[in-house]
Order: C-alpha cells, then structure tokens, then sequence
C-alpha cells in the first residue's frame, strides 16, 4: 500500500544518509580548513620572533613590511632566485596562498625597533650617505614599506650590514633593483657600515 510504501522510506532515506556519510568520511572527501596566517607563520618565529619582532641581531624583524615585498622574497627564495641556506627549502613547504597569507599576516603586525647598540658617529655618516645615494626610493629615512620596498629604519644594524656587504660583491647573485646594486658598489666598506649604524638608529 501507499502508507506501508511511504513507511519504508522513512526508514530507509535516514540509512542511505549516514551510509553517505560514512562513505565521504571514509573516502577522505571531507577537505581540512586551510591554515590561517598565524599558524602558518608560527613556523618563522624560531628565526624572525614572535609575530615577526627578531630577537636576534642577524635576523630581520618581519613585522609590519609590504605585504607584497614579503610575498615576493618568499616566492623568490622558493625558486632559488634570492640565494639562501634556509629560506629556499622553507618556502618551498609552502604554496602561493599559503605564502600570501603569511606575507599578509606580518604586514598587518606592529614594526617595533630592533634595540641593538649603534654608533651615533658612523649614523651622523650614514645619514648623508643615505640622503644622496637611497632616499629617492628608501624614503623618510629608511622607514617607507611600500611598493615592494622593505623598510629599513630601525632594522638590526648587523643585518643591515650583512646584506649591504653581499650586494657590494660583484659577483653575488641577487634580485635586488640593478641601479640599487649599482650605488652599493661604489661604496667603501666604511660607508656600508656607516649606512647600516644609520639606519639602525631610526624609529
């Protein structure tokens, strides 16, 4: 009859439901949430700190940087375009959304400055080196974070140094902007250092 068909199937639609399930659950259909910034840049803090504030002078702070300046390096320490020891075998864990959103998660934290010591004599220096040979695109003394720019004000001065000294050699492979490259060549080591104490000195 109708009414005994009608009763049967409804005890059998919640069945082939919960079978459904099961099969889904089973199968591995049932897709993970994608990791949110946070957790995913929990991975950088061993070497950047915590929400990107480096506690260590040869590191640098993360915090507060272009997010598409951050996405780039990644991408490009991913493709071994920017040369690394670490940072290429740690990109390449993640994909271009993940990446993305770890590049949005710091630009979005609080800069805070580094609180190493600086040299007041080699930053009165660097102040003039800066201002005839880098404020056109490190603007407002280094502080500017835009358009792919990284700031530079209030960096760690040893860090600074370091990557002022590798783009000095004419034989490092890098993806810095050639004329940038080009006006760091033609410095003295004394006016990197210089330039590094100048910049670290900046809030």
């Amino acid at each position: 009859t109708v009414a005994a068909e009608e009763e049967l199937d409804m005890h059998i639609k919640p069945t082939q439901v919960f079978i459904l399930a099961l099969c889904i659950v089973g199968s591995g259909a049932v897709v993970a949430a994608p990791r949110s910034g946070s957790m995913l840049a929990n991975t950088c803090a061993g070497c950047h700190g915590t929400n990107g504030h480096s506690a260590g002078e040869v590191m640098p702070s993360l915090a507060g940087m272009d997010k598409r300046y951050l996405y780039k390096s990644m991408i490009d320490f991913r493709s071994d375009a920017r040369p690394s020891t670490i940072m290429g075998r740690m990109a390449r864990g993640y994909s271009d959304e993940e990446i993305a959103a770890i590049a949005a998660f710091f630009s979005e934290q609080e800069w805070e400055q580094a609180s190493g010591a600086v040299n007041s004599k080699l930053a009165a220096e660097g102040k003039l080196i800066h201002e005839e040979q880098c404020e056109s695109c490190h603007s407002d003394g280094g502080r500017a974070s835009k358009d792919e720019v990284p700031r530079l004000a209030g960096q760690w001065q040893p860090y600074l140094y370091i990557q002022l000294r590798d783009m000095h050699d004419i034989d490092f492979e890098g993806v810095q902007p050639i004329k940038m490259r080009q006006r760091v060549q033609k410095l003295s080591q004394e006016e990197l250092e210089a330039l590094s104490h100048y910049y670290a000195s900046q809030e």
